[in-house]
């Protein structure tokens, strides 16, 4: 393990008001969705596996790459 004989581990934090994050991108939007998708293209790809028996380790999931 690594420093397990610390007692205290010095640590620096960032205090920025949230006010101050209003990037917006040329769309006019804020990106935050991005993380919220980060995993579906797995879970889509589970249960495909799941439906056909099918393992697919590329995207995009066709029809042609299920019948191979």
């Amino acid at each position: 393990m690594i420093g397990v004989d610390r007692q205290h581990v010095a640590s620096r934090t960032f205090r920025t008001p949230l006010s101050t994050f209003n990037i917006i991108n040329p769309l006019g939007i804020k990106g935050v969705g991005e993380i919220g998708i980060v995993g579906v293209a797995a879970a889509i790809a589970n249960a495909v596996y799941h439906a056909t028996g099918k393992r697919v380790r590329d995207l995009p999931i066709t029809l042609d790459k299920l019948q191979r």
